[in-house]
């Protein structure tokens, strides 16, 4: 059976206060486009289908007509969605039920998570396992003896998979992304060693960070060991499709993520994006995978270039990047004024732009850097809030920004006002 996993699209993303819905459409459509050129039997999104909890009705609008039109092209194809921590889990799970007729999954409570969803093509059949964002206390405590014991040793690193079959009582929430992967590990190897699956291909879908992968500055990344999941933890999957980090990366044989479709930061400037083709062989011992990255081609690349102002604005060696997003790093010796004005006359996507030049002083030449990209504190704030309090109504987050920009200009009056004194 073959699959194809993607994630982490963040439709509505704002990138440098450019909207990218057109490139997203872009990129939806290369998606429908590779489902027309193989028999899929299921496609994987693995979380963050929005960029906020409260997306922009034309975000929602976008994946509303990629739903529709994936139904009607392929109607057969089963569509396994989870959410990740940028969205709102119960706005994603609306009519959920009326999606499922439609052989469309969503789960949205982890508790879901060890119920599987077992998919018929011809003959072969897959067992999948749909484990979204675990946000802290979306889990209990059910393995016997399990909490009580590594809490009063003070040891959460080595938890045992699995210690007991006693899992009907209701035991403590679990708040650490560690826990609480622990606690899914050892329900999933209860379930997949049932007579039912043990002869059964299983594939997760889990928006979560791995221990090792590789993240970028596009992502919200927890701080800790204890939000890191070790790869062990999923290891009896035949293949495990990971969402939430950014980059296109392999974890294990039969764990990657698939990364995001386009570059949402300069860090990943020059990077390829990709789907995942999966191809499981079902009859045969063991179940191998076989991978394919299909090469995502975007709308406009996202490009870091370095050199002298007047190189960019006359040279004809840069008229190659006039469609590309760009952050330009400037290498003259003095600081150049307008220079972001001034060059969007020939780079119309032209983002951002550092500035570095020379002070000479009595203690001898330092290196300054200039920021003259839309570095703003009020957007910044937005953001912090939406991490801190995702479900906030956003009419709670807009009388909080505005109570924030007073502050700010506040404090750039008496700014000014203190350098008018002196």
């Amino acid at each position: 059976m073959k699959l194809l996993h993607t994630g982490d699209w963040h439709l509505g993303k704002i990138f440098h206060d450019t909207s990218l819905l057109e490139d997203q459409r872009h990129v939806l459509s290369q998606l429908l486009e590779e489902l027309g050129k193989d028999n899929y039997g299921a496609l994987l999104i693995a979380g963050d289908i929005y960029d906020r909890s409260i997306p922009p009705a034309e975000a929602v609008e976008v994946f509303s007509s990629f739903l529709a039109e994936t139904k009607e092209n392929f109607p057969e194809l089963a569509v396994f969605i989870i959410p990740g921590n940028h969205d709102s889990a119960q706005r994603l799970a609306f009519v959920s039920s009326i999606l499922r007729r439609q052989n469309i999954y969503i789960t949205c409570n982890p508790e879901d998570a060890f119920t599987p969803i077992i998919i018929s093509q011809k003959d072969e059949k897959v067992a999948f396992f749909l484990l979204p964002f675990m946000a802290p206390g979306s889990l209990q405590d059910k393995t016997s003896g399990r909490e009580n014991k590594n809490r009063e040793n003070g040891d959460f690193q080595d938890m045992p998979l699995f210690a007991g079959n006693s899992g009907e009582s209701e035991g403590k929430a679990l708040f650490s992304q560690a826990e609480m992967a622990e606690e899914a590990a050892g329900r999933f190897k209860k379930i997949l060693g049932s007579a039912e699956l043990k002869n059964m291909p299983s594939v997760l879908a889990a928006h979560c960070f791995i221990q090792g992968g590789q993240e970028s500055s596009s992502e919200r990344i927890f701080i800790g060991n204890a939000e890191k999941i070790a790869p062990r933890l999923f290891s009896d999957f035949s293949y495990t499709a990971l969402g939430h980090l950014h980059k296109f990366q392999k974890v294990t044989g039969r764990m990657y993520y698939a990364g995001s479709p386009l570059a949402y930061a300069f860090d990943e400037a020059g990077s390829d994006k990709f789907f995942i083709k999966v191809d499981i062989k079902s009859k045969e011992s063991g179940f191998p995978v076989d991978i394919t990255p299909v090469k995502i081609n975007p709308l406009r690349k996202v490009t870091r270039l370095r050199g002298e102002f007047r190189d960019f604005l006359h040279s004809p060696e840069y008229e190659q990047y006039s469609g590309d997003y760009l952050e330009m790093e400037l290498t003259d010796k003095t600081v150049q004024i307008n220079p972001m004005q001034i060059l969007k006359s020939r780079f119309p996507y032209l983002l951002s732009i550092r500035q570095n030049f020379r002070d000479e002083t009595e203690t001898g030449a330092k290196i300054k850097t200039v920021e003259n990209e839309n570095a703003n504190p009020v957007r910044n704030f937005e953001e912090f809030e939406r991490f801190l309090y995702p479900s906030q109504e956003q009419d709670e987050l807009n009388n909080k920004t505005e109570l924030f920009s007073g502050i700010i200009k506040q404090c750039a009056q008496k700014e000014t006002a203190g350098e008018h004194e002196a």
